[in-house]
């Protein structure tokens, strides 16, 4: 027991007024300027956004990381699809209800997916295990960022056609960016941009990105641009978020709407001469020759829906998934299957609101986080299909801090940083980041977990030395005027399990199950002392953990930095990996966040699944090799096919009512 307790936007995109009118002449009705003028104004503009340096290398794909860090060659394609998947039969699945067919304007919702089917994008992600943060030219064929790199130009794909047979250019790509400043385009998307300040194009094929400032980023987030075709969505005088609602999207992707029933159904039919069947990156993506979407408003609904055979995949709860029986399953018109998850997991866990004083004390924070029954949670919530997550990084091997002592750059950089941080009484970085490493709470120095209830005594016998007494009267330990008391906020089904292990040691915790104001009210002002976080490394650790963690965000009223972190040591870090260029330098960058997070106890680790859960009809087929960087979901729907041989063995057993028994 004494273990347990030892270690005490605007892009600068120039405003509309100054824009080529012709560009936005769809977008407002009055306000024209001359034709002299607007030539005058597109002019300036036109030579202020140029970037007169040296052309770069043209490359086939971006990085965080660089060139020389992508694993795919140009004409390579990726391990998790079959170039040679049939492109036929009709998948069937459910989705969410749709008030109108093309994705434009805040008002309405489109079918799900409607943007992945009918558009393309100007680059590919991948979702290889081993690449971090990759992306593959696909409307764009190649890629040439400038010597200074405060330019990049897109070359974009020859060949590429719009559904009704028109040509792709730059034209497209170009009135595709101005339409993020559309009011009636989701103002998320900006965001991805907010480093660009001027695209311009440069002949039919090529356009000239200018970066107010060039991150390694920025080339791979402004990848995700959507196209759509200018002669459709352009068209002088349309109110794009209301002219265009009810009609089929025009697009280069893979898919057009066939029928539409809205609240009830989308029918997408693949096209014959879809341009990136030809394209290493894309053939064996999204093969089904019809994808039909079907309205269905309850779990229960979908499940029968799925054993009686009218669709052929839906999401499951885990608890429908596990308790699934049938004859459906029984004579294998359906298939329940568990593939490993080899993907990078994020940190889930419940997050300690540091602005809370009783909280600030590491102490308590390491009493509550012994106290989280994994056994008992994993077998009577989960199943027993999760595992304990420990590190920030838990399956990325790479940038995952080792147990044991700290080695090499590690050590060192942790010796800077203590150095300079842990002064006038400062703990920033606690010696267990040193000769620790990641552990869970409540485990041996061998990493054995030690049995819940001798953590139980340890817990009570640590707080009666730390002068938390049992007051029977508030039903929780006091020490003065301050009761050991917190309020969780939120509902899982495991809550009730720590609740009650918490109650055990004399600690009082209140479940908060707060109605949608009161959480946004709550969260706004941070009036919790624990909830759910989600702290999302998996790809690129620096930016996404920043906005969660960073010293100046802690004081931000709504601000996501729901810990209230305030740790310098961790900005240093941080400020660090955002700007890092090389791998090896992140990796080591990493592992010291790692470190120096885990030994400060700042939350308690969640659980994460070992295995991704899917039932099937029997007649789909995926490649030989899983895409674990996908949950099953988009697997199913992106990356596998219907097999036609399964297909119809599959229904000669149905209408035999017999068994199938084919592969």
């Amino acid at each position: 027991m004494t273990l347990l307790f030892a270690l005490k936007e605007s892009t600068e995109l120039t405003p509309q007024s100054q824009l080529p009118q012709e560009e936005f002449k769809g977008f407002r009705q009055k306000g024209r300027l001359s034709n002299s003028l607007q030539f005058c104004c597109w002019f300036v503009i036109f030579l202020s956004s140029q970037s007169f340096a040296l052309a770069g290398e043209k490359i086939h794909g971006v990085s965080i990381f660089g060139t020389e860090s992508l694993k795919y060659g140009e004409n390579e394609p990726f391990f998790y699809l079959n170039p040679k998947a049939p492109k036929v039969g009709t998948f069937q699945t459910s989705g969410w209800s749709f008030t109108k067919i093309t994705p434009f304007g805040l008002r309405g919702t489109a079918p799900r997916n409607v943007d992945l089917y009918c558009f393309d994008t100007l680059g590919i992600k991948s979702w290889d295990d081993d690449e971090p943060y990759a992306v593959y030219g696909h409307v764009v064929q190649h890629y040439e960022l400038s010597d200074d790199k405060q330019s990049m130009l897109l070359h974009i794909r020859p060949g590429i056609t719009f559904s009704d047979g028109e040509a792709l250019t730059a034209e497209d790509v170009l009135f595709s960016y101005r339409l993020l400043y559309f009011p009636g385009m989701s103002p998320k998307w900006k965001v991805y941009w907010k480093n660009v300040k001027t695209m311009t194009k440069v002949d039919d094929m090529t356009v000239n990105v200018v970066f107010k400032e060039y991150t390694t980023d920025t080339p791979v987030k402004m990848s995700s641009l959507v196209i759509y075709p200018k002669h459709v969505y352009g068209v002088p005088g349309k109110d794009l978020a209301k002219d265009f609602e009810d009609d089929f999207p025009i697009g280069s992707g893979p898919y057009v709407v066939e029928r539409a029933e809205k609240g009830k159904r989308v029918v997408f039919k693949r096209r014959d001469d879809y341009w990136g069947d030809q394209h290493p990156k894309s053939a064996g993506r999204l093969n089904y020759g019809r994808i039909e979407v079907s309205v269905y408003y309850d779990d229960f609904s979908k499940l029968q829906a799925l054993k009686s055979g009218l669709i052929d995949y839906t999401g499951l709860t885990l608890d429908n998934y596990m308790k699934l029986s049938g004859a459906s399953l029984d004579n294998g018109y359906i298939r329940k299957e568990g593939f490993p998850i080899t993907r990078p997991s994020a940190m889930h866990a419940h997050v300690f609101n540091l602005r809370q004083p009783l909280l600030k004390d590491i102490r308590i924070r390491r009493v509550i986080a012994s106290l989280f029954d994994f056994d008992t949670i994993n077998n009577n919530v989960f199943y027993g299909t999760r595992f304990r997550l420990v590190s920030y990084f838990h399956q990325q091997p790479r940038i995952r801090a080792s147990s044991g002592p700290a080695q090499g750059k590690v050590r060192e950089e942790l010796l800077r940083l203590a150095d300079k941080y842990n002064l006038s009484g400062n703990n920033f970085i606690p010696m267990e980041a040193l000769t620790r490493g990641p552990y869970e709470i409540g485990t041996d120095s061998k990493g054995k977990r030690i049995p819940i209830e001798e953590r139980v005594i340890a817990a009570n016998l640590y707080l009666d030395q730390m002068g938390w007494k049992w007051d029977a009267k508030i039903g929780a330990r006091r020490k003065g005027d301050k009761s050991l008391a917190i309020e969780l906020l939120g509902e899982s089904d495991w809550l009730p399990f720590f609740v009650d292990r918490l109650a055990q040691a004399g600690i009082k915790a209140t479940i908060i199950k707060a109605g949608a104001v009161e959480m946004k009210n709550r969260l706004k002002s941070f009036r919790f002392d624990m909830m759910n976080g989600w702290f999302d490394g998996r790809r690129a650790p620096g930016r996404e953990l920043a906005r969660h963690l960073l010293s100046e965000r802690a004081d931000i009223r709504g601000s996501t930095a729901r810990m209230g972190l305030k740790n310098p040591a961790v900005d240093d870090v941080l400020n660090q990996l955002m700007a890092v260029t090389q791998r090896s330098e992140m990796e080591v960058l990493a592992k010291v966040f790692d470190r120096i997070m885990v030994a400060n106890t700042y939350l308690v680790p969640g659980v994460w699944p070992a295995k991704d859960l899917g039932c099937y009809s029997s007649k789909l087929r995926g490649p030989e090799k899983y895409c674990s960087g996908l949950w099953f979901y988009y697997n199913v729907t992106r990356f596998w096919w219907i097999d036609p041989d399964r297909a119809k063995e599959l229904k000669k057993a149905k209408d035999s009512n017999l068994p199938y028994e084919g592969p």
